[in-house]
């Protein structure tokens, strides 16, 4: 049976390209639907397909559609959210010309229309399922390792599947292989924005970016109350307006908040400034969340201030701004989310991403290269909440929605002990498994770092490239041995373009890194790193040349001058004043200026002699900062009758207090003024 339908829908595929609808699909459109065809007519019944964030997925599979229902055979489209079913219905209608069916909660049904788009929450509590159906398409696929959809997959044993997303990933590890035989790749982000198909875009970002730091994780995400608490203390919601006046001003904007209560916050603060900002929420009612939208796409609402609601599958081409505060775990979460700003429009030539988060650093940017897979990919953690199946050994980490407790019992300590039953994903078996509680001084939980009264400093990372760099660049890399490794070609780039580095854009350094590591899935954060060494390292530049100019000019101003009579020893500390304050700055200026603050801040918690004697004869000349540690270089005078005084530098005594400046551990290096 399977290979007939396999082989009936394959041969009418020629017709579908012939007979027009009512809209024009693209040739990378017509590529994808060839490739799925041809997966189904090779024998593979369950077919993922991903294609980004505003490449017309729906229209797609809109015109696979109409293919079966002209055999006579019905389509189930399954949907997740309110949003989601009605857009699709609405885009199925518009395409294919025929009335389409919605099947969920306090709608009437209508089971004569032979596309059927339902909720796979009201879908999975009836009875009666939607007959002869030739293919069950999943949107926003990604969720399709739940039970539920499991549940559906196996009713439809005799149906095609596919399953649509712009991310084919989940934050838990969780893979696709047992539930699909195929993944189809589309078209690239990068591809579409050359192309002109999607939107090009600027980013606005911060190097006080919002800490996480003793924020719990659960096995999706970070914990919502811990987050939350995080990011409220760490950004004020009048810096969110200001922000939004300077860099997005009068520009329609989905705001994504850390929580439902930052989200409403967060827009009675712009309202008050006099911006017409609306909140959404899980509990927002379905008339009012329409009539919002609505608003939005209209311009009468400026802003779209939520929490975990418009983060997929809403499309809206006037979306001019993308404001991320929610700082996450999850690449897929980040895509959705800044894909919503990637659709083009008469009134839009450049979407702004403004992310006081380091999820651009973490994750990427939407047109970096992501490599997808329908294997498990566990995230970088523990092994803490794994679960093993005994039927089919089948490693994975269970989610929320897919544990039934089953009863809890109180054990002779006093402790609860729940016991579980959840669902493998792998084949589907019931896994039980038990959890105790934990108590006790060792397992209190980290407390959320709180940050009050920081300033985020946003400016725009240049995301563009310079032709001549590249060139430069390109012939260069193509004369290193083959058998170089990354990490070497980008130490001979340096090396080479060391007197022009601090021209080298963000931009410039993500084509540099697709060109060294085609296959790297998310070359921003190496770019990045790669963007702030470049910078140090034409720093340290500068301030050796300086330095050695100075001592240069210093030594022709001895040959030049009679040589000084020696001081009587009454008058030895005085000259030694008079010649300290002769001579110039100890330190790279730019470090000093930039690191003013920390560097008083150490003093402070220096011996007061020590302190007196590095406030007149040491300076910061490098600082190598980055989340976990910072290190730091300290330049002296190279004066002959201080030499001495380096005998009383405590090291120890350094180190405590930078590590207490710097708020991580710090290692230090001297050297000498040069």
């Amino acid at each position: 049976m399977l290979k007939a339908i396999d082989r009936t829908v394959f041969c009418i595929y020629n017709l579908m390209l012939t007979t027009p609808l009512t809209t024009k699909l693209r040739e990378y459109q017509i590529e994808w639907i060839q490739d799925i065809f041809d997966a189904w007519s090779q024998g593979s019944r369950y077919v993922l397909a991903q294609l980004p964030c505003g490449a017309g997925k729906t229209i797609c599979f809109a015109y696979i559609c109409r293919e079966f229902f002209k055999k006579s055979q019905n389509v189930l489209v399954i949907a997740h959210r309110i949003e989601l079913i009605n857009q699709a219905a609405s885009k199925l209608e518009k395409a294919v010309g025929v009335p389409v069916g919605i099947i969920k909660a306090g709608m009437k049904a209508d089971p004569s229309c032979q596309i059927q788009v339902a909720s796979i929450q009201t879908l999975i509590r009836r009875k009666e399922l939607p007959t002869n159906i030739g293919l069950v398409v999943f949107d926003e696929a990604h969720h399709v390792t739940a039970s539920s959809y499991r549940q559906l997959i196996e009713h439809y044993k005799e149906s095609l599947i596919l399953g649509v997303t712009a991310t084919p990933k989940r934050i838990d590890g969780q893979g696709f292989e047992n539930l699909f035989d195929r993944l189809i790749l589309g078209v690239s982000t990068e591809k579409l924005i050359a192309a002109g198909y999607l939107s090009k875009f600027r980013l606005f970002a911060t190097d006080k970016t919002i800490s996480t730091y003793g924020v719990a994780k659960n096995e999706r995400d970070f914990n919502s109350r811990d987050l939350a608490l995080a990011v409220t203390t760490q950004v004020g919601v009048d810096e969110i307006v200001q922000n939004y006046l300077k860099y997005a001003a009068n520009k329609r904007t989905i705001i994504y908040a850390a929580s439902v209560q930052h989200s409403k916050d967060i827009a009675k603060a712009l309202r008050a400034s006099h911006i017409q900002a609306e909140h959404l929420d899980g509990d927002t009612p379905i008339k009012t969340r329409f009539e919002i939208l609505k608003r939005f796409e209209k311009g009468s609402t400026k802003i779209i201030t939520n929490y975990e609601i418009l983060t997929e599958g809403y499309d809206c081409e006037n979306i001019e701004c993308i404001y991320c505060l929610r700082p996450t775990e999850s690449l897929t979460l980040w895509l959705q989310m800044v894909g919503r700003g990637l659709r083009i429009s008469e009134n839009k030539s450049t979407a702004i991403i403004i992310d006081v988060t380091d999820n651009w650093n973490k994750h990427g940017l939407p047109d970096d290269n992501f490599e997808w897979t329908l294997q498990a990919t566990p995230p970088p953690t523990n092994h803490i909440g794994l679960k093993k199946c005994e039927f089919c050994s089948h490693i994975f980490r269970p989610l929320t929605e897919e544990l039934k407790v089953i009863e809890a019992e109180i054990d002779k300590d006093g402790y609860i002990i729940r016991h579980y039953r959840a669902t493998c994903p792998g084949c589907g078996s019931d896994v039980p498994f038990s959890t105790k509680e934990r108590e006790g001084k060792n397992h209190q939980r980290v407390r959320v770092r709180l940050t009050v009264g920081r300033q985020t400093e946003l400016v725009e990372l240049n995301l563009n490239s310079t032709p001549s760099i590249i060139k430069q660049v390109y012939h260069f890399v193509k004369t290193q041995p083959s058998i170089s490794t990354p990490d070497k070609i980008y130490k001979a780039i340096f090396r080479q373009f060391i007197k022009i580095i601090d021209d080298f854009s963000l931009g410039d350094w993500r084509r540099i890194v697709k060109l060294v590591e085609p296959t790297h899935t998310i070359p921003t954060k190496i770019a990045w790193e790669l963007y702030l060494e470049g910078k140090l390292k034409h720093q340290n530049r500068l301030a050796a040349l300086e330095a050695m100019s100075k001592r240069k000019s210093l030594e022709q101003q001895k040959l030049t001058s009679q040589p000084p009579q020696p001081p009587q020893p009454a008058q030895k500390i005085v000259a030694l004043q008079q010649k300290t304050k002769a001579l110039p700055a100890v330190g790279n200026p730019d470090i000093r200026k930039k690191y003013a603050r920390q560097w008083k801040l150490f003093l402070s918690r220096c011996h007061s002699s020590t302190a007196e004697f590095l406030r007149e004869n040491a300076g910061l000349f490098s600082v190598e900062d980055s989340d976990t540690y910072c290190n730091i270089s300290i330049e002296l005078r190279n004066v002959p009758e201080l030499k001495t005084q380096r005998l009383h530098l405590k090291e120890a005594e350094f180190l405590a207090a930078l590590s207490e400046v710097f708020g991580k551990k710090a290692s230090i290096m001297f050297r000498l003024q040069m």
